[in-house]
């Protein structure tokens, strides 16, 4: 039979994994979302250097985009 004082550090050990496992989805969480919003400024980016110049409008162009990868927008 395991004794208290076992079983505490047992529980201490758990309580730690858990802890570090929330911390470990936190930071992956921000850092996709991060990504997420990089890759769309650069799809953006790409538009309007296309677009630039052309009397084209450039919120036109990214609904059009989004409609396509998305379906259409609720806007």
């Amino acid at each position: 039979m395991i004794n208290m004082e076992a079983r505490e550090i047992l529980k201490n050990v758990d309580e730690i994994r858990l802890i570090k496992r929330r911390f470990e989805l936190i930071t992956v969480a921000r850092y996709r979302d991060k990504n997420k919003i990089m890759k769309a400024a650069k799809a953006i980016d790409k538009i309007r250097e296309k677009t630039k110049g052309k009397g084209i409008s450039m919120m036109k162009i990214v609904r059009k985009w989004r409609d396509e990868r998305y379906g259409h927008s609720s806007s």
